[in-house]
């Protein structure tokens, strides 16, 4: 008897100690997931933040013309420290190279940025076939570390499909990285499209501007698992919101199950969800 009870003791523990460990399997992979899901999310934020501020900034350059006032050798615009410079070649008009210098930090809402955005442009973002090359030195936004190369090209509008007439940009990143500030890296490259679906008859007011962005990326996340994300519906950006307000990612990683990033349905916040199978966790992306 005492023998037939210890094996039942023993058998039962044994039972819990396997219901334990699937437990701990179950939770560490979608952990995982969610921290490939979210790693995307945050370099996304990163470099969609110098996307704004190159927008606004070069929308105000076409306003003074690329010309600096002859009393000043920088231009401090909308009311914050930043400083912007522009350096042509002697002989001709273009191409300009733009710095916007934030030094120590400048915080505007909840981003603080410091360090230089670098813009060297062929000629008006507005004529088809222009083309912007932005580069960093010492760059941060809200402590993230952020590198590469990033190529906007106008390439016209589309001529046919949902968003024939409207204007369109290319944009390839290279070389992009995102050190967070517990010094995690996160590398990401992409291929996509911005569509300007609204806000072109107001184009001095980038406020009502709205994007619709679409393509593939690939990345290494902070745990050094690489991941590809294609857009599966596209992303909308609208300059009035800080993030992302709606739209789905598909996120593959190396011998991991796919998850679905959604940025939800319109709203203004910082919420998204990842569902990887059956289930679904909120992440906040707030610190952006």
């Amino acid at each position: 008897m005492k023998r037939k009870n210890l094996l039942t003791v023993l058998s039962i523990v044994f039972a819990a100690m396997i219901t334990m460990v699937a437990c701990e399997k179950d939770k560490s992979i979608q952990t995982l997931d969610v921290i490939t899901a979210e790693d995307d999310a945050i370099a996304d934020a990163a470099y969609d933040d110098v996307f704004s501020e190159v927008d606004a900034v070069m929308n105000t350059m076409d306003l003074l013309g690329y010309a600096m006032p002859a009393e000043k050798s920088g231009l401090e615009i909308f009311e914050t420290c930043k400083i912007i410079t522009v350096e042509k070649p002697d002989s001709a008009f273009w191409p300009r190279t733009i710095t916007i210098d934030y030094g120590e930090g400048c915080t505007t809402g909840k981003r603080t940025r410091k360090g230089k955005i670098i813009i060297n442009v062929s000629k008006p973002m507005w004529q088809e076939g222009s083309q912007r090359v932005v580069t960093f030195d010492g760059f941060y936004v809200n402590e993230h570390l952020v590198e590469g190369t990033r190529t906007v090209t106008n390439e016209g509008r589309h001529l046919d499909g949902d968003y024939m007439g409207k204007i369109y940009v290319s944009i390839i990143l290279e070389n992009g990285k995102v050190t967070t500030d517990e010094g995690q890296e996160i590398t990401k490259q992409f291929n996509r499209t911005r569509t300007f679906v609204e806000g072109e008859e107001t184009k001095w007011d980038t406020r009502d501007d709205i994007w619709y962005i679409e393509g593939i990326a690939t990345g290494v996340n902070r745990n050094g698992v690489a991941f590809t994300r294609e857009i599966t519906s596209p992303l909308w950006k609208e300059r009035g919101c800080r993030f992302i307000t709606q739209g789905t990612v598909l996120i593959s990683a190396d011998g991991r199950p796919d998850a679905i990033l959604d940025y939800g349905a319109g709203d203004c916040d910082p919420i998204a969800t990842v569902t990887v199978g059956e289930e679904t966790r909120e992440i906040n992306l707030r610190k952006w």
